[in-house]
């Protein structure tokens, strides 16, 4: 809730409390100018009983600010959290790209058949991936039997398979 609307929140409570009061005298001197007992307690009683309302209404106020207090702390914690974890997986993702790039090295790939290797990873065509590359599809083709061969694997799902078994 803002400063503004606590304001004017706060104001209309003066307002109301001071007509309430207002009531309570005026049923009271109009008690004494001799209207019936039974009228004046009616009407003091509708007056309390818009006063418990209004204060029922503050009460739900309050609770619902105290409740977004905890909701913002909550929200921070999530996010402190979250920012966390993000870390530690770029921190993961890291060290699983090394992991990959000296396995490349130990089969002994080229820099270019890394690559290749690598785009293959990530789920491109041998189209997309001449494409990207400005190569003909035949050399990548060329290169991912190099790498088939150095690396012992049968193709493209056992080249995902070999690193993808270590994640789990």
């Amino acid at each position: 809730m803002t400063s503004i609307q606590k304001i004017i929140l706060t104001l209309f409570f003066i307002v109301f409390a001071l007509y309430s009061a207002y009531e309570v005298f005026e049923e009271l001197t109009d008690f004494s100018d001799g209207e019936s007992l039974a009228q004046a307690w009616v009407e003091i009683g509708i007056v309390i009983m818009s006063l418990a309302g209004l204060l029922y209404f503050a009460y739900i106020i309050a609770v619902q600010a105290k409740e977004k207090i905890k909701l913002k702390d909550n929200l921070a914690d999530v996010r402190k959290q979250l920012e966390s974890s993000n870390i530690r997986l770029q921190d993961g993702k890291k060290e699983y790209q090394k992991v990959i790039q000296w396995q490349f090295s130990e089969w002994g790939l080229s820099p270019s058949e890394q690559e290749v290797a690598l785009l293959m990873l990530k789920g491109l065509s041998v189209k997309e991936i001449s494409a990207s590359r400005n190569t003909h599809e035949k050399t990548v083709r060329k290169q991912a039997s190099a790498i088939y061969e150095k690396s012992g694997l049968g193709g493209r799902h056992e080249l995902s398979a070999w690193f993808f078994e270590d994640l789990l």
